[in-house]
């Protein structure tokens, strides 16, 4: 493109945004692809009927079937596979209320951010906040449970599992493998529309031709709202982090990178959420300490670990629920309750250090 003279905010556009945006599309797809390989396989046999007997009891307490213990399992991995794990589900009901809890669930990517934070403020504490993480996450998942299904869950649906176990049998790898590639080609062409379109709103946001972070858009709405976002604890930096990692969680710390060091800022904001940005832990830990304070650490720790999952896991969302309502609802009051944790936890780190 650079030969045949295209300007470079084309150049930009296309293997900046538009190629990101299918990259990260694909590597939803490869989620997609292994989770439906394996609860497939697992539906095949005839094993995944007696997992969700089993949980049953269990998953009763949030008013859910023993069928939804899968996916908060997966989500520990990736909250995409936890997202497309709830198609085992047969009501629409249950399946969107799991989709809700399932984004409680802290994914793989979650804890590199989470570790890198707590450690370098807290030192031999970080055990603690990461405590205090996983038990509001449990209290996070009960009160989404009753407000989710108030709407959700009907009075048939809370009752218990009544199914019949299948016997064990060898798979059938024809109707399978069909049934996982029906659905790679049909949530790859919905997650393609929704991830090129915030890829590019994002790209257009941060892209500056001088690639001078100062320069961009995204830096000047930052340093705008600064009064607003230091309610929640959030400075711009770590608030653009926190917007950041809705697209993905290990988008967070190269956003970091950009914004609190030097030697990051010459990528610009865009290359940190590409993953374009090397980060240099202990450079960034050090950026980090003379950036922020305890309780505002805590408070971005608080917001990132609640926020919404993941770009990828919103369009999953919309895959399997088929509502975009329902989408829009459940990532709004995610937003929300990440930026009211981390209000709670500023105040509360202010009186502690």
């Amino acid at each position: 493109m650079s030969s045949i003279g295209l300007p470079a905010v084309i150049i930009s556009l296309l293997c900046d945004a538009v190629l990101t945006a299918v990259s990260f599309a694909l590597m939803m797809v490869s989620f997609v692809f292994g989770i439906s390989l394996v609860f497939g396989f697992l539906e095949e046999i005839g094993y995944m009927a007696r997992i969700s007997y089993v949980f049953d009891n269990v998953m009763s307490k949030l008013g859910l079937q023993g069928k939804a213990v899968m996916p908060f399992l997966v989500s520990f991995g990736c909250n995409i596979g936890g997202v497309t794990a709830t198609r085992v589900i047969d009501s629409w009901g249950q399946r969107v209320t799991t989709i809700a809890l399932s984004w409680v669930v802290p994914c793989a990517a979650t804890w590199s951010v989470v570790g890198l934070v707590s450690s370098v403020f807290f030192g031999s504490g970080a055990f603690l906040v990461v405590l205090s993480l996983f038990a509001v996450a449990l209290l996070h998942m009960v009160i989404t449970s009753r407000i989710f299904g108030k709407s959700l869950l009907k009075e048939s649906d809370r009752s218990g599992l009544i199914m019949e176990l299948p016997p064990y049998h060898r798979p059938r790898y024809r109707d399978l493998f069909r049934f996982v590639f029906s659905r790679m080609g049909d949530v790859l062409g919905r997650a393609l529309k929704i991830i090129i379109l915030v890829s590019v709103l994002f790209w257009s946001l941060s892209y500056t031709a001088d690639e001078n972070v100062a320069n961009s858009v995204i830096y000047k709405i930052g340093v705008f709202i600064e009064p607003v976002t230091m309610w929640f604890g959030l400075r711009w930096q770590t608030f653009m982090a926190f917007v950041a990692s809705a697209m993905g969680k290990e988008a967070a710390l190269g956003v970091l990178a950009s914004l609190f060091s030097a030697s990051g800022e010459a990528a610009g904001i865009w290359g940190a959420i590409s993953g374009q940005t090397p980060v240099n832990a202990a450079t960034l830990g050090g950026a980090l300490l003379t950036g922020i304070s305890k309780a505002e650490a805590l408070a971005f720790t608080y917001a990132f670990f609640f926020n919404v999952p993941c770009l990828m896991a919103v369009a999953a969302t919309l895959q399997e629920s088929h509502s975009l309502r329902w989408t829009l609802r459940i990532a709004g009051y995610y937003i929300a309750m990440a930026l009211l944790m981390s209000t709670l936890a500023y105040h509360v780190g202010l009186l502690i250090f």
